[in-house]
């Protein structure tokens, strides 16, 4: 169902596309037309020196604008049909299985972390790759810190501001489509930050009471002298003209001074005032977004024009590096002192504002990814966030396994705190713990979960299950797991409600060593504040469930061998597994 929405999606706009392509070549030549017809009439003008033709030049000059303007709209029209296309041709791609048209975070791919690399969140083939659509810098590290669980209240508000824009495609992509166009400078934020935070030394002279007199003496001049061309009459235009020259210039040094500050930013400033248009336009019923978009409304005018205005005076400044718009510009209205006392004017009136409108965007932004995320998976519910220190989950299952692959478990904590979990290799232990905890995951990011029914406890999580040694800091694997081991210990002593997922802990020391040393962590984090699943292949341990029932539960997954053939059902028992399989895996494979 999905795959055909986006589907027909893309052929809706791939239509309008081949329409406004039609149309695009005729301004194209409707434009030649009129300004073949200026260049005609200027011609016979010149040639009959009759007054009447200058004014029919002047009239296709004119229209021509017109038609210019009409042409640039439809342009950025048929850019956004484009960037609609690529959306739900992305889209599609995504459902069946290619993610390489969205990040997937690696600057965030860090083993220290105590549950985000054992869990895949970022990277290639990760979690964060699934949910991301985010299109600012502000939204892709709001979502990233979701993920990593930095915050975990107000997880029902989210919930319903993600439920809300879920449904609403044509909002959500329209949100996608306004930012496609410009890629967003990295120092936006400090470049913004210093221009603030610092007092600007205001030039004496950029005045509009003074200015503006001036501009009107060199306008009046130069309608003189074009109705009455005599020399003297130049001569009193080039006087007013070279006086507005030498004003500005004599100011540079504060015009350079501003320009240096701001220097690369008009373009990401653009985009977020796009993005905020797109925001005022909607109407908006849940508390969380009704809140975020309250904290626009900061100014009698609205945010996206007030970000426009400061995009449009450094635009201005760009036109430094025109020397002929720099010459006529300045010679006639003195522009660029214009533009320095409009940057006066905005950093005095909105100067405070501007952060608040950047971060409500990036919030809005990643909880459009979100909602994106939640319309791609129909088959996931929303988990009910418990205030009782429980896990409780019906098939749950892996939300990046495919769901024609996946086989999902039911998990209920209600009678103990650990489950020791044993099976055979590949028989689904650690795809399991995984499922637990990405599933709390998005849990407290206020996203679905992949079970049919999820109640929880917003844990603080914590992991030990792809440890890697360190060249760098001179670990070894055993040194590096041990240390992971402490960490981990040293958060549960600090009494947070914790679930704890452990993989086969201490696998760089002997057997009988790893066993008892799995076993005394066991016993000693039993007496913390927390839950968890440890995943281990010494069904000695598993033991302990009959010692401490009331604490431990012996779980496990099994595999049989069939025709020689070695079989996995994924399918979650209770007791302990006694049939090893690395021997049969290896004959299977052909090695022995």
């Amino acid at each position: 169902m999905l795959h055909d929405f986006y589907r027909e999606s893309e052929e809706l706009f791939t239509g309008k596309l081949k329409a406004s392509r039609k149309n695009d070549r005729s301004y194209s030549a409707f434009r030649f037309f009129l300004i073949l017809m200026a260049a005609f009439a200027g011609y016979l003008y010149l040639s009959e020196d009759w007054s009447g033709f200058l004014y029919i030049a002047l009239a296709f000059v004119v229209a021509f604008v017109a038609v210019l303007f009409r042409h640039l709209k439809l342009r950025k029209h048929i850019t956004d049909l484009k960037n609609y296309i690529r959306i739900n041709q992305n889209e599609q791609h995504y459902l069946n299985g290619d993610l390489s048209a969205f990040d997937g975070g690696p600057e965030w791919v860090k083993g220290e972390h105590l549950f985000s690399n054992d869990l895949d969140l970022f990277g290639n083939h990760s979690l964060f790759q699934h949910i991301n659509r985010t299109v600012t810098l502000g939204g892709k590290m709001k979502l990233a810190n979701e993920l990593l669980g930095e915050k975990s209240e107000n997880i029902p508000a989210k919930q319903e501001a993600v439920k809300e824009l879920t449904p609403d495609v044509d909002w959500r992509q329209g949100f996608m489509v306004a930012a496609s166009d410009i890629e967003e400078n990295p120092y936006l934020k400090p470049t913004l930050e210093n221009w603030l935070s610092k007092e600007s030394t205001k030039s004496k002279i950029a005045k509009p009471l003074l200015l503006y007199p001036l501009a009107v003496v060199g306008i009046g001049l130069l309608i003189n002298w074009l109705i009455a061309p005599t020399l003297q009459h130049f001569n009193w235009f080039s006087y007013a003209f070279g006086l507005n020259l030498f004003l500005v210039f004599s100011q540079y040094k504060f015009i350079k001074k501003e320009y240096d500050k701001l220097n690369k930013i008009s373009k990401s400033l653009t985009l977020y005032s796009q993005l905020l248009q797109h925001i005022e336009n909607r109407e908006f019923k849940s508390a969380e977004l009704q809140k975020l978009k309250q904290r626009l409304e900061s100014s009698s005018e609205k945010a996206s024009a007030v970000l426009g205005q400061l995009s449009k005076l450094l635009d201005g400044f760009d036109q430094m590096s025109n020397v002929v718009a720099l010459f006529f510009t300045n010679g006639l209205y003195h522009y660029h002192l214009h533009v320095l006392n409009g940057l006066y004017n905005w950093k005095k009136n909105h100067g405070n504002a501007v952060y608040e409108w950047l971060d409500a965007v990036a919030e809005f932004d990643q909880i459009v990814s979100k909602a994106n995320y939640a319309y791609n998976h129909p088959d996931f519910t929303y988990p009910i966030v418990s205030s009782e220190k429980g896990f409780s989950a019906k098939e749950l299952g892996h939300p990046m396994i495919d769901s024609a692959k996946r086989v999902n478990n039911d998990l209920d904590f209600e009678d103990y705190r650990y489950a020791v979990l044993t099976g055979s290799n590949m028989s689904g232990k650690s795809t399991f713990l995984r499922s637990i905890g990405v599933n709390l995951v998005l849990m407290k990011a206020g996203l679905p979960v992949c079970a049919s029914q999820m109640s929880a406890y917003p844990f603080t999580l914590l992991s030990s299950m792809k440890v890697v040694d360190s060249l760098d800091k001179d670990e070894s694997y055993f040194q590096a797991e041990v240390i992971r081991l402490k960490r981990i210990q040293n958060v549960l002593n600090e009494d947070h409600p914790c679930l704890v997922l452990l993989d086969e802990i201490l696998r760089g020391t002997n057997s009988e060593d790893k066993r008892n040393g799995t076993r005394l962590y066991m016993e000693k984090i039993a007496g913390n504040n927390a839950i968890g699943v440890i995943a281990t292949h010494d069904i000695d341990i598993a033991d302990l469930a009959q010692k401490q029932s009331g604490v431990f539960k012996a779980l496990y997954f099994e595999s049989k061998v069939k025709d020689g053939e070695l079989l996995f059902d994924y399918k979650l028992r209770e007791g302990i597994c006694t049939t090893p399989n690395a021997t049969d895996l290896m004959r299977a494979q052909g090695i022995i």
